[in-house]
């Protein structure tokens, strides 16, 4: 378990595996109903918070979003409706006294990604819009220009990439910390909902301390084990880690969350604590199921170990650097065009030694995330990544 020191109470319980799994078996279980009560899904939404605005809208909202997604699944093969009404209840849960208007702007974050969309016939976009109208009228006419703002700012456009993206989108944040608060929501409750197994522990720093220090150690009995149909691979899971990473340093590049205090930061640490728990899943499982001999691990360990004392962990380095993690950003996860990316990611599921390195690298750089205060990637920029204040 995480240390108390780097985590408060609130942010144990935005990371407590239990109650994840919880909630999203409680909303699918209303949701299975013939008639869903949209009462019952907002009280397991808010759990006796101290709601600041109207129930009855809450549950329009709830009404909605059942409506708009249908029966729709995720890549994963939950359904989709179930990931913007978790991601409210993790906001509602980083938040002492949650907002009406922040609840309603979670509900809808990817509403123009996955509801209101282009590929939409005329008459469901027509339909949709109509019901959003009627929804929001309920708001004040500043209420409504505020969310439709929100909602536009927290949606990627096409001609972003991933850094631009996330640039905007912050810089927007500076005046309205609420729509970071909801981004914080909406990549913590994609990071638990990747791989979710019964593991809570910090048992990797174990087997960390066990391959490099112990003559010795028990192994389980293993078999090589392929992921479920469905289930992300553990390339594409270290594409997620990428993905935080930037985030995370972007976050701390801006200052917004500087005061230390507030739903931010507490959502900034729990989604740092998540994807530090996702990457020492993964080292698990490879050390496991793929890499089984004690000498290979402790050789790796010791490769990162190095990389990360010699300040590889900091920035982005060059591949031409010398160790096998350097230029693992720009080779492996920073590719524009998706078809190579994923062809990158291929590529690394082959190479479990390298995909084990990764891993260890992300448990350094989000431990040091939750540790240091002004930790943050050099070369990470809203207008993209570059090797910088590198020495080679």
């Amino acid at each position: 378990m995480f240390h108390e020191s780097r985590i408060n109470l609130e942010e144990q319980e935005l990371l407590s595996l239990t109650s994840f799994l919880t909630i999203s078996a409680r909303i699918n279980y209303l949701l299975s109903s013939r008639a869903p009560s949209y009462e019952a899904l907002v009280n397991g939404l808010i759990q006796n918070r101290p709601l600041c605005g109207s129930l009855a809208t809450i549950e329009d909202g709830v009404a909605y979003l059942v409506s708009a997604y249908r029966n729709r699944s995720r890549r994963l093969g939950p359904l989709a409706v179930i990931h913007p009404m978790r991601a409210s209840h993790l906001l509602i849960l980083a938040c002492e006294e949650p907002y009406e208007l922040d609840i309603l702007t979670a509900f809808f974050h990817d509403y123009y990604e996955d509801i209101y969309t282009d590929d939409q016939p005329e008459n469901i976009r027509q339909e949709l819009g109509q019901k959003m109208a009627a929804l929001t009228e309920r708001l004040s006419p500043e209420e409504r220009d505020i969310l439709y703002h929100r909602m536009q700012v927290l949606t990627r456009r096409d001609s972003e990439d991933y850094n631009e993206y996330l640039g905007r989108m912050i810089e927007q944040a500076v005046d309205q910390p609420e729509i970071l608060w909801v981004k914080l929501a909406d990549r913590l409750d994609n990071t638990m909902d990747m791989r979710i197994v019964e593991n809570e522990s910090g048992e990797f720093f174990r087997l960390i301390f066990d391959v490099l220090f112990l003559q010795t150690r028990q192994k389980r009995v293993t078999v090589t084990q392929k992921p479920p149909p469905g289930q992300m691979d553990e390339a594409h899971r270290l594409y997620q880690m990428f993905k935080n990473a930037i985030f995370l340093t972007l976050v701390r590049r801006s200052e917004i969350i500087k005061d230390g205090s507030g739903p931010a930061i507490r959502l900034f640490h729990a989604l740092a604590a998540a994807s530090l728990q996702e990457s020492g899943r993964i080292l698990t499982h490879i050390f496991s199921y793929h890499i089984l001999d004690a000498e290979k691990q402790r050789d790796i360990l010791i490769d990162a170990m190095e990389y990360c004392i010699g300040g590889g962990i900091n920035r982005i380095t060059p591949s031409q650097r010398g160790n096998r993690l350097d230029g693992l950003f720009t080779n492996h996860f920073d590719h524009p065009e998706r078809k190579v990316r994923e062809q990158n990611l291929r590529t690394l599921q082959e190479d479990k030694s390298m995909m084990a390195s990764a891993a260890l690298a992300f448990i350094s750089l989000f431990e040091s995330f939750l540790t240091s205060p002004n930790f943050k990637l050099s070369g990470v920029h809203a207008t993209g990544i570059s090797i910088e204040d590198t020495l080679i």
